[in-house]
């Protein structure tokens, strides 16, 4: 039944096609030889068949105590590395073990690799130095055993996407793909090892026996686009820039969670959580267009690269690349984010665990978007479509509706020729395309690489006129960039690892998007939770005498109205507002759910017009109702949802620079449990709200 169920995943993963740069994709006839494959897939001789799926009363340890004179290699990296004992102890694990074989050929080849660099001017540590097994210091048998291990338990029907789910005891994402190989057979890739046996499940988990040992690179970003020649030209347009030397930065060792505990977040009924994030790590994603892109557009070097760069930005004069100011420093840095987002985390879909599943909560025909400040100080926006027929199994760069060419839905653009509706390929599909993408990873030690289909360019015409013409919502979570560079945003709740409960305390000093004027604040990040009538699933909070402020997105010089979105109870807070320090308006009451008369919510199949002239009242009060996109496992659609209420903050022109804005708890009577449940913020365009064609259906989304 396993293997019927990867198969049909397979077919279903051919179908669902994306329109990126891969060339390679499954055909009829290659799930016919998967499925002739699977149902012959063979094993390691020297295990007995009949142990091949369940094991009763064996751990993993015993497992591969068992079969030791295939793992015996391994068996003595678990024991060097400390991990032996935890495959004997009880948990839920996911071990991939390689093979004696396959051991010896990795310290073979890494050893190789760091005598061959000697003596140039780029030594290449790998952290082996002989090819002998009893030679390994005790620090590489760590890594090698942490990275094999994943603390939860994952058969091969439950891996789906392009890494596995839940990090490694190394804290790296492993990542995934399906393949053939040279019969035919079909097989599951796991960072480049194949799992040549799979599903051993034991009393704490399940082995995975692969044919190779798995290797998460440990280059930073920009050393590991070094080893892909198809990004040769973006690559050195990155060293030119100096580019390539903000992106650095991994661990932040000054970084100490052991103290940073602090008041407890209290729930309305009692204690919660006290815990910090566990890492502060740095993190950045880079959008690259493969070579073939550049050369379709008739760019086949550098100089070609920076002379239409000079087109594209016509007020960047500064001749020193390195300057922010230059035409192709420019180009370069709009495709460099400063946080780490792989594929399968660009926005929000198919997030789903124990506690939360998005398209759950999500409505199914809702466009997931999210928007994020690149290296260029700009706004780039990525959307998954999914009430566009052209697009909805498609993830887009600067997603314009629009704009979209009928003709040829890859390649739209602007009336000045500036491309939108850039496809992001998925990784999976170029990981198969060994031909034309050869080295590719997704995944850097500091970041992760996205291979796009078109070439990206910032245009202020076409994104004050086409992309950012919306009403722009923005979970506060993904204000703050730390968050999804550490794995906090979307993580799963009471798991062991970064979280331990339902949510964070957050220092003060771990974020540059947030800032404190109170030293007693306290600031929380709450996990995704199914119960929750929360746009995105999860929420931020504010606790006892709170005074902070958010960096506001980039969003290009115009004037709009910004407006909080939250959900209200009796046990919340009174705030007071400000945007860049200036004040926006009496105080709020976060306690007054949306029918009480000082917001006047009426449901809209209790009106004669649908709720529009309710609509209109309401907005005259400051208030508008939830949006109607999202609801959760216990609560309706947001707008149906007396509790849900989006409130007016200001009206305002936002120019160049930052703009920050602050919450302050105003409420005297707040005897430290009040909570200023904070879920997201919406920029819209004035121009956007004046629109006659804008139909009332899309406002209220």
């Amino acid at each position: 039944m396993n293997k019927l169920k990867f198969i049909l995943r397979l077919f279903a993963m051919s179908k669902l096609r994306s329109f990126g740069a891969a060339k390679t994709f499954l055909s009829k006839s290659c799930i016919v030889a998967l499925l002739f494959g699977l149902m012959q897939t063979g094993c390691i001789e020297s295990i007995d068949e009949e142990n091949r799926y369940t094991f009763i009363g064996q751990t993993v340890a015993d497992y591969l105590e068992e079969h030791e004179e295939t793992f015996s290699s391994f068996l003595y990296i678990l024991q060097r590395g400390g991990a032996l004992s935890l495959m004997k102890a009880y948990g839920t694990y996911t071990c991939f073990a390689p093979t004696n074989e396959s051991i010896s050929q990795y310290l073979a080849e890494m050893d190789s690799v760091w005598r061959s660099s000697l003596g140039t001017e780029r030594v290449i540590w790998t952290g082996i130095t002989s090819p002998e097994l009893d030679e390994l210091s005790d620090s590489m048998c760590e890594v090698i055993s942490k990275t094999h291990i994943i603390p939860f338990k994952y058969l091969t029907i439950d891996i789906v996407g392009d890494v596995i789910p839940t990090k490694n005891l190394n804290n790296r994402y492993l990542t995934m793909t399906y393949g053939v190989n040279e019969n035919g057979r079909g097989i599951l890739i796991v960072n480049g090892a194949t799992i040549i046996l799979g599903d051993q499940e034991a009393e704490n988990g399940v082995v995975h026996v692969v044919n190779k040992v798995l290797s998460p690179s440990s280059n930073t970003l920009p050393a590991e686009m070094e080893n892909m020649p198809f990004f040769s030209l973006f690559y050195e347009a990155l060293l030119r820039t100096g580019l390539d030397m903000k992106m650095q930065n991994y661990e932040d060792y000054d970084y100490d969670d052991a103290e940073k505990t602090g008041p407890p977040w209290y729930d309305g009924e009692g204690e919660a959580f006290n815990c910090c994030p566990a890492t502060h790590n740095y993190g950045y994603t880079a959008f690259v267009e493969p070579d073939e892109v550049y050369n379709k557009a008739g760019i086949f070097n550098l100089e070609d690269l920076y002379e239409r760069c000079r087109d594209w930005y016509p007020n960047a004069t500064d001749a020193d690349f390195t300057s922010p100011d230059n035409a192709l420093n420019k180009f370069v840095s709009y495709h460099l984010l400063e946080r780490k987002l792989l594929f399968t985390r660009l926005v929000c879909y198919n997030i789903f665990n124990a506690y939360y599943n998005s398209e759950e909560n999500m409505l199914s025909s809702s466009d997931r978007i999210s928007y994020y400040e690149t290296m260029q100080g700009t706004l780039l926006m990525v959307a998954r479509p999914l009430s566009n027929v052209d697009y909805k199994r498609n993830v887009l760069l600067n997603y314009s509706p629009d704009l979209t060419n009928k003709k040829d839905v890859l390649h739209c653009a602007s009336a000045n020729g500036i491309p939108v509706n850039i496809c992001v390929s998925e990784p999976s599909e170029i990981l198969i395309d060994k031909e034309n993408y050869p080295n590719y990873t997704q995944e850097a030690l500091n970041g992760s690489i996205l291979v796009i289909n078109n070439l990206l360019i910032y245009d202020e015409d076409t994104m004050v006129g086409h992309v950012l013409n919306r009403l722009m919502r923005f979970n506060f979570s993904a204000l703050v960039p730390e968050f999804a560079s550490n794995d906090i945003m979307w993580h799963e709740r009471y798991t062991s690892g970064l979280l331990n409960s339902d949510g964070l305390i957050i220092p003060h000093d771990y974020s540059k998007n947030v800032k404190f004027y109170d030293e007693e604040s306290r600031f929380y990040y709450v996990n995704p939770y199914n119960t929750y009538c929360n746009f995105e699933g999860d929420e931020m909070q504010g606790q006892g005498p709170f005074d902070f402020a958010y960096k506001l997105p980039p969003v290009p010089p115009g004037t709009y109205e910004i407006r909080l979105g939250y959900t209200a109870f009796s046990y919340r807070n009174i705030i007071q507002m400000y945007v860049d320090n200036e004040i926006t308006g009496i105080p709020v009451d976060l306690r007054i759910l949306a029918d009480d008369p000082r917001i006047g919510w009426q449901n809209d199949t209790e009106t004669d017009d649908n709720g529009i002239a309710n609509d209109k009242a309401m907005k005259n009060r400051g208030y508008l109702k939830g949006p109607a996109i999202y609801k959760s496992r216990t609560h309706p659609v947001a707008r149906y949802f007396q509790n849900s209420i989006r409130k007016v903050i200001t009206t305002k022109y936002l120019g160049g620079g930052e703009h920050w804005l602050r919450f302050k708890n105003v409420n005297e009577n707040d005897d430290g449990k009040g909570m200023f449940m904070h879920d997201f913020l919406e920029i819209v365009p004035v121009g956007w709200l004046r629109r006659e064609d804008v139909p009332e259906s899309e406002r209220r989304k």
